[in-house]
């Protein structure tokens, strides 16, 4: 009788159908895992940040009305508690559950403390066995009744065309959300513009500081004598400005014109949002009208909301934020090259202007913007700004537009921070 051979297979043990469909499966599973946990992660990220503001902005305002109105221990807790829940509302302030709300007072330091625990209710982790992601906070607050000054210098010269001038747009837009809430926080914070190229387009301040004389536009540029050309003296007199009837070789100023300190978010984001690129960079003159905008020897130039404090009031965070993408090669209007004796000299003016402002209790930031456009004479423009920061931790040099916004976002946050003690 024949019988069948024992080294023919079986149909059961060829068969590998079965073991591909349960590894399949298996990283099926682990992708679908992997990139719920990420979707997840990224909205624990963002209540992070909204409870982060809403718990600084609640401690602050409770730290007020401890300070200034001697408010209860009860009530100073109902106010840290209303502000914390108005600051929430909108995107990221409903993704996470409050689990834990507390509120401590310390009358002798005057300050309040709030400690904050919540969970973020996963929908894809849970397939993991991963329900809730914590989120544990606390900060706080010492009111000091600090207002804060900002003057900007915006860079607005050709070399920031394209791109740039829309990656500068959308960080200083970010800035402001941070500076100016929507949600009130208890102190006066006011922003003011100092766009720049060859010159500085001054609006309708024109007549108050040119001399009272005519034009044919609102550029000016250097003053009528360098005495106080490093100086925030008022403009009258010799210390009035140049303008384009004195330079007639003068490129023309960009048509932004400066903005003088606002609280009005809306109106500083339609500015700012109306800019174009063009010109060469006199960026000691943005320097010196981001100074001017803030200093008290200017306060009869500017409308009364704008009018700043007087310096070392106590009350008052005078801060200036000088941002370039480029050499200072321009002087009375006209562009020498970057190799210039001129350029040194618009570099030297600008590091002595910023000297002056730290020396009335100015906090300075600066901000490179993708320097490799200066080339050779990239670590001039590095030496400048970083003489210019009031520390070299308040110098930023941003490579890319993600870069800018971070460095915008981090110089914000750092403003903020000085009337918060945590």
């Amino acid at each position: 009788m024949a019988h069948a051979s024992n080294n023919q297979p079986t149909s059961f043990a060829s068969d590998e159908r079965g073991t591909v469909a349960i590894i399949f499966s298996l990283c099926l599973t682990m992708v679908v895992m992997v990139t719920g946990l990420a979707i997840d992660v990224g909205r624990t990220y963002q209540a992070n940040g909204k409870i982060s503001a809403a718990l600084d902005s609640a401690a602050l305002a409770a730290a007020k009305g401890l300070r200034v109105n001697n408010l209860s221990d009860a009530d100073v807790i109902a106010l840290a508690t209303k502000y914390f829940k108005l600051n929430m509302e909108g995107a990221g302030g409903k993704i996470a559950k409050i689990d834990s709300f507390a509120v401590e007072i310390d009358r002798k330091k005057g300050a309040v403390g709030i400690n904050l625990a919540a969970t973020v209710p996963t929908l894809f982790a849970r397939v993991g066995g991963i329900e809730t992601i914590a989120i544990p906070k606390s900060t706080v607050a010492i009111f000091d009744s600090k207002d804060i000054e900002v003057g900007l210098q915006l860079d607005v010269t050709g070399s920031m065309g394209g791109s740039k001038i829309n990656d500068l747009k959308k960080a200083t837009r970010n800035l402001l959300d941070i500076l100016i809430p929507d949600a009130p926080t208890g102190q006066k914070v006011r922003v003011g513009f100092a766009p720049f190229s060859a010159g500085v387009n001054v609006g309708p301040y024109l007549k108050l500081v040119d001399g009272n004389r005519s034009s044919p536009n609102t550029c000016t540029y250097e003053r009528l004598t360098a005495t106080n050309e490093k100086t925030d003296a008022a403009p009258f007199g010799k210390d009035a400005f140049k303008i384009s009837a004195d330079l007639p070789s003068a490129q023309s100023c960009p048509n932004a014109p400066i903005v003088p300190m606002t609280d009005n978010k809306s109106l500083l984001k339609s500015t700012v949002n109306s800019y174009s690129a063009g010109g060469s960079t006199a960026g000691q003159l943005g320097a010196a009208w981001a100074w001017y905008l803030i200093s008290p020897n200017w306060a009869t130039i500017w409308p009364s909301a704008s009018k700043p404090a007087d310096y070392n009031d106590g009350k008052t965070i005078k801060t200036v934020l000088l941002m370039t993408d480029g050499v200072y090669n321009t002087i009375g209007g006209v562009n020498k090259g970057d190799g210039s004796v001129e350029a040194v000299q618009a570099s030297k003016i600008s590091v002595d202007i910023c000297t002056g402002m730290k020396g009335k209790g100015v906090i300075v930031y600066t901000v490179g913007f993708d320097l490799n456009s200066a080339g050779a004479y990239k670590t001039r423009v590095i030496d400048t700004l970083t003489s210019c920061a009031s520390e070299p931790a308040k110098f930023f040099r941003a490579e890319n537009g993600d870069e800018l916004e971070k460095a915008f976002k981090q110089i914000a946050e750092d403003i903020v921070r000085l009337r918060l003690s945590k």
